[in-house]
């Protein structure tokens, strides 16, 4: 809430509530020092270090930039639309004056000399980077738990994971440390996590190509045109206001939902044991929500959307281990592959770099070709169904608990009274949409004891714009989530 709205005395205002919109806002009309924004920001983070959402840090050097936006105003510049406001950048994306680290301890001192497009965009815009957030070792599973830079914690309840691999970026943005950040999903590493900690999170499109610029990434273990950095914040309408400002793309005004047409889940998608029956519960009340609002519910076979993704699986034109390697003899001149994966911390990622490396299958036409096809029939079905969107719950448990000794080999989690792989559950309707290269988008819904559910909204290629106004018109249905308890 911003509370300046409701007569507060300025230094009764809790500066970490506000939106990115008004602090963007008054730090531009100068009702608000983006000095003094960013200082209650740096204390707010010193009070909630155990969350451990930072791997790099320099107060000094937020407010550097924080006192250079609030010099540039009082020449009378013309500020950007992101003005002042601070944001944390996943740490396997390139920005100028920290390490760039991927999480892993081989990486410790890569020094990238100048930023990826997307940072360089949301400076352009006014941002400032307030720190390069934690996650996932080289990106490669989905709880956070670091065990070289600590675990990540999720800030609705510490004990529980803020999912991966953008865990950090999540739990920052959540515990209101900042207000915007960049995660980068190639499976679901901006979705999960979005999910657990009950935010909001983009992956754009990367299909025909990708929307966002893609230099200045570690690469991730899978192939490349499923990777792409993705924006997150609180809200929707907050997305929707990076993504202009990295795009230059205008997000149309939100659609009345009466006669929108949804996919949903068909009936048999409820009796799967995978789906926690509480997130079922709060999901089909919001589905109810959208009903009663207007919308057109639309029954959809997501196996159908599964099965298109296995299929695109199994053609892999470019080896991914091949491709690290070859961003290591780059980037990092001297450090071998065999060298980093010998420094690995985490059991469930050494694990996964430890199997030998796939054979290739096919070229990459052929892969392109297997994409062009399925995004083909993709569009066929949501032609046919004449639904604007697909709409599931995202992740389909709420945030599990950490494991106190660091994630084994094989994460696992309890639903439904069994015992499931962490990736089956987490990954189970997320990796159709990363394969096919469509944007998805997640936005909380409600909470089941504490603990945030999120809803994830999939479109077509190229849609990102309709999708997030789709998504603002949906999130306008739901009271925001009260802020964690911290």
């Amino acid at each position: 809430m911003d509370r300046a709205r409701d007569g507060m005395a300025p230094a009764m205002i809790d500066l970490s509530a506000l939106s990115a919109h008004t602090a963007a806002s008054r730090i531009r009309d100068g009702s608000l020092s983006a000095e003094r924004y960013a200082a209650a920001l740096i204390e707010r983070h010193r009070r909630l270090a155990m969350l451990k959402v930072a791997i790099s840090f320099d107060e000094a050097l937020v407010l550097e930039q924080a006192r250079a936006v609030d010099l540039a105003r009082a020449r009378g510049a013309v500020l950007g639309p992101l003005a002042g406001l601070p944001f944390v950048a996943k740490d396997q994306i390139d920005t100028v004056g920290y390490p760039t680290t991927a999480g892993t301890p081989a990486l410790r001192n890569y020094r990238p000399t100048r930023d990826g497009s997307v940072v360089a965009a949301m400076r352009r815009a006014g941002a400032i980077l307030f720190a390069k957030a934690n996650m996932h070792e080289l990106a490669s599973g989905g709880t956070s738990s670091n065990p070289t830079f600590g675990f990540v914690r999720n800030p609705y309840d510490p004990s529980r994971s803020p999912g991966g691999s953008s865990g950090g970026t999540a739990a920052a943005i959540a515990a209101r440390i900042v207000p915007i950040g960049l995660g980068e999903d190639t499976g679901g590493s901006v979705r999960i996590p979005a999910g657990f900690c009950g935010i909001a999170g983009l992956r754009p499109s990367t299909w025909p190509k990708k929307l966002y610029g893609d230099d200045g990434m570690v690469p991730p273990p899978a192939p490349d045109d499923t990777q792409t950095i993705g924006p997150m914040a609180r809200t929707v309408a907050e997305v929707a206001l990076l993504h202009g400002a990295i795009t230059g793309k205008t997000v149309p005004a939100m659609p009345a939902l009466a006669g929108v047409r949804i996919g949903v889940p068909a009936a048999s998608f409820w009796d799967d044991p995978r789906i926690d029956q509480a997130v079922a519960r709060v999901t089909r009340a919001a589905f109810a929500r959208l009903a009663a609002a207007g919308a057109t519910l639309v029954e959809v076979d997501l196996d159908i959307l599964r099965r298109l993704g296995t299929e695109l699986s199994a053609v892999v034109s470019t080896g991914s281990r091949d491709r690290f390697a070859a961003w290591l003899t780059d980037s990092m001149p001297g450090l071998t592959l065999e060298a980093l994966v010998e420094q690995i911390a985490s059991r469930d990622v050494r694990a996964a770099f430890a199997k030998a490396a796939p054979s290739l299958q096919g070229t990459a036409a052929q892969r392109a070709a297997l994409r062009a096809d399925a995004n083909r029939r993709y569009a066929e079905m949501m032609r046919t169904a004449g639904v604007a969107a697909l709409a599931f719950p995202n992740p389909l448990i709420p945030a599990p608990p950490i494991a106190p000794q660091g994630d084994p080999e094989e994460p696992m989690v309890e639903v439904t009274g069994q015992s499931w792989p962490l990736r089956d559950i987490a990954l189970r309707y997320e990796i159709f949409g990363s394969r096919l290269g469509v944007p998805g988008l997640n936005l909380p819904i409600g909470q089941v004891e504490g603990l945030p559910v999120g809803l994830e909204l999939e479109g077509l290629p190229g849609g990102d714009e309709h999708l997030l106004a789709l998504g603002m018109a949906v999130e306008a249905l739901f009271d925001p989530l009260p802020p964690p308890a911290l």
